[in-house]
């Protein structure tokens, strides 16, 4: 078993080179067997890395684990020797079993069990167990990688396998007489050839001509065994199934002119393409022709496309930041939300300045921009220009305070009516007491006369006969009763001018912008003008709290109290018809959380159930032809609904019926998140 000296550091044609050399000892721990394999092993580098066991399920464990090159064996342990061998599988390490001498018995034992060799504890056994090991460890990590590069091509093999099978495009490959090698199961299927009916027949006789003269097949392969570069063309056939399109290549193998045909199916792809293309158009069309204007802004809010409505709306070409025209509430609680949150909106109201510097009404929608990972990339911002519609909206609500005006012209012409009388007859009377104190005044001019002439007998009968007239007309009388005319006809002309003053207020337009109003001010103002109609057979209870200002069109929510005092009033005259008592309108605010709260509450007819839901609509009305339009609810709720608040109705037919309203103090400048 001795081996013939010689170098014991690796030849340079055969180095160990990194990763370290591990190698699993089998032997009693500090006996001399474990030291001198210890030192001989060690002698082989210093990436040499040396386990020792005591037992043979130790040394099992860190076999199984992996990562070791070469096994040594003390043989002298016997049993463990064998457990050891038997334990090993085909991949594993090599196994050097050291022998305390010259043992053949040993030797054949443990080559049986699949030892690679033996090697005898003698004089020399640290240099020949370092050359064995040498030799094993190099076997090994050979073996080890033409197993490797077996597997890598074995698995090569297989992919390739899978590609060409599981591909979806029809590959032949051509030989230089143009005869079809082989084919993969994509290509019999697309052109009903089983691969081995066509396996050697010519590529012209199982292409279909069309597909071969419309790509020009022929030319294409004859120019890929030439060697020229692939490229590609579109081919064409018609079948059963309809018109079908292929993209063709073709690519030179190898020296003997074979060449790779590959036909891809672009049918679906084609038609998809097309459809894309007319989407795209129709889309492109229906946003360049829009009348809304459109911005596609980032997440810094820069403007990425816009359309040309949006330029023609702001005046100039919209470049660069969105914020130049949305400031404020659009800005801050619209776009920016949608861009941080995610959130939609529609309908909101705001101004924009144009490039001119003019302050525009729009109304905009919001909704964010995702890419297909669902991720923000910005958001899409749509608006229009609301001038004309609010200008719309201005003669509708003023033909509507016209309208309800005109309801109470009778009751306002008799409030001005009664005070016109009375001033008109103390206007009398004071022209009758003039008359009568221009003789009293005769006489006191006589008596001044009488005192500058200095006669004494002459202011004597002067003042005689101011007396005598002063007491038939009864002076003090007349002098009292003038100042009580004139002060009852300033308290009628005030009357008049209240009167006046709220019709001018109520009958006024809005501005183009909201302001701060105090609505208890706006319902009172508006239920003075109502009560000249009712006074003589409602009653009137207010009950008005502490409200904040809310910034609101001032003018359409007393529309709103309008609409809503005279529709009560409506309802209390139809009631009262049958009942001796007078009606009740109640009128009740408080403010409320974000803003106010408005009540209007009337012990009338009551609305019935089923026409609750429609109280709302457009010319919806229970009363009699002649009576109402069906639009005054419908203005007071949309009015309602523009300013961000809520309307909501309560009734009991024949008991009562409660309108109650809530405006936001911000007045709803933007709008309510979209669903």
């Amino acid at each position: 078993m001795e081996r013939p000296s010689k170098p014991l550091r690796p030849a340079p044609d055969e180095p160990l080179s990194a990763p370290s050399v591990v190698v699993a000892l089998l032997a009693e721990p500090g006996g001399s067997t474990a030291q001198r394999s210890e030192q001989a092993l060690v002698r082989l580098g210093a990436e040499v890395e040396v386990s020792v066991h005591a037992t043979a399920p130790e040394l099992v464990r860190q076999m199984r684990s992996g990562g070791v090159d070469l096994l040594v064996l003390d043989g002298s342990l016997g049993d463990a020797v064998q457990r050891v061998l038997a334990a090993r599988d085909p991949d594993a390490p090599p196994a050097l079993v050291v022998a305390q001498g010259a043992d053949e018995k040993l030797a054949l034992s443990v080559f049986r069990r699949g030892a690679a060799d033996c090697v005898a504890l003698g004089p020399d056994y640290e240099e020949v167990l370092a050359v064995a090991a040498l030799e094993q460890i190099q076997r090994f990590r050979a073996a080890a990688e033409r197993g490797a590069a077996e597997r890598r091509i074995r698995w090569l093999e297989r992919l390739h396998e899978a590609i060409v099978e599981e591909i979806p495009a029809a590959l032949a490959v051509v030989d230089a007489r143009g005869r079809l090698v082989t084919v993969n199961p994509e290509f019999a299927r697309c052109f009903d050839a089983p691969p081995r009916e066509v396996v050697g027949r010519r590529f012209q006789d199982v292409l279909p001509e069309t597909l071969r003269e419309s790509g020009a097949i022929g030319r294409l392969i004859e120019r890929a065994a030439a060697g020229h570069a692939p490229e590609l063309r579109l081919a064409r056939m018609r079948d059963a199934s309809g018109e079908r399109a292929f993209g063709v290549r073709a690519q030179r193998l190898d020296e003997d002119r074979r060449v790779l045909l590959v036909l891809a199916e672009v049918t679906l792809t084609e038609a998809l393409t097309k459809e894309l293309a007319t989407l795209r158009r129709f889309g492109e069309n229906v946003i360049e022709n829009v009348n809304s204007a459109l911005l596609v802004v980032d997440l810094e809010g820069r403007i990425n496309y816009a359309n040309p409505a949006a330029e023609s709306l702001l005046g100039e070409k919209p470049i660069g930041s969105l914020w130049r025209w949305f400031d404020g509430a659009l800005r801050e609680r619209l776009v920016e939300r949608t861009l941080r949150e995610g959130v939609r909106f529609r309908g909101a109201e705001g101004l924009i300045a144009r490039g001119s510097g003019e302050r525009v009404p729009i109304g905009t929608s919001c909704a964010p921009m995702v890419d297909p990972d669902g991720v923000r990339r910005g958001a899409v911002v749509i608006f229009q220009d609301l001038t004309e519609i609010k200008q719309l909206q201005r003669q509708v609500l003023q033909a509507e305070k016209m309208a309800s005006i005109g309801q109470l012209a009778a009751g306002v012409a008799h409030e001005i009516n009664n005070p016109m009388g009375f001033i008109h007859a103390n206007l009398f009377q004071l022209g009758e007491y003039v008359q009568d104190l221009a003789r009293v005044f005769e006489e006191v001019q006589g008596l001044r006369k009488a005192a500058a002439s200095g006669s004494l007998g002459e202011v004597a009968r002067a003042a005689e006969r101011l007396e005598s007239v002063a007491s038939e007309l009864d002076a003090d009388y007349l002098l009292e009763d003038c100042a009580k005319a004139v002060r009852e006809s300033l308290e009628g002309s005030e009357r008049i001018r209240h009167i006046v003053q709220d019709l001018r207020a109520f009958s006024h337009p809005d501005g183009s912008e909201r302001s701060d109003a105090d609505l208890n001010e706006c319902l009172d103002s508006t239920a003075n003008i109502v009560w000249t109609m009712m006074k003589h057979v409602v009653m009137l209870t207010k009950d008005y709290g502490e409200l904040p200002p809310v910034r609101c069109f001032p003018m359409q929510i007393k529309q709103v109290f309008m609409n809503l005092l005279v529709n009560a009033y409506q309802a209390l005259e139809e009631a009262g018809r049958g009942r001796e008592r007078p009606g009740e309108i109640r009128l009740r605010t408080r403010a409320a959380r974000g803003g106010v709260q408005i009540e209007v509450e009337d012990d009338g007819v009551g609305i019935p159930s089923a026409d609750l839901n429609r109280i709302f609509d457009p010319f919806f009305t229970t009363k009699d032809v002649g009576v109402g339009t069906g639009l005054g609810l419908s203005i007071a709720y949309n009015i309602v609904k523009r300013h961000g608040g809520t309307m909501r109705v309560d009734s009991e037919p024949g008991v009562r019926t409660r309108f109650s309203i809530f405006l936001p103090r911000d007045g709803g400048e933007v709008a309510e998140e979209a669903p």
